[in-house]
């Protein structure tokens, strides 16, 4: 398993993710809305009008799958 994060600097709650990640011991990725990706790009991978960051994606047995935010996250992991 692992994580993709798309965030922005200076989130608070995308550092969080990544922590989390970090705390337990999980695989992620952390891409930069508007340098990695543009915030078009990512509503079309969401699915929706993106509004806030992070968005993040679970990658399980090669499936991406669309999770939410930190919260989502948090209650995943």
């Amino acid at each position: 398993m692992s994580v993709v994060i798309y965030g922005k600097e200076g989130c608070i709650d995308c550092n969080k993710a990544k922590l989390l990640c970090q705390m337990k011991s999980v695989e992620y990725e952390y891409l930069t809305v508007g340098s990695d990706i543009s915030l078009e790009k990512l509503a079309e991978e969401v699915g929706k009008e993106v509004s806030s960051v992070p968005q993040i994606f679970m990658l399980k047995d090669g499936v991406q799958q669309y999770i939410g935010g930190y919260n989502e996250l948090r209650q995943q992991l």
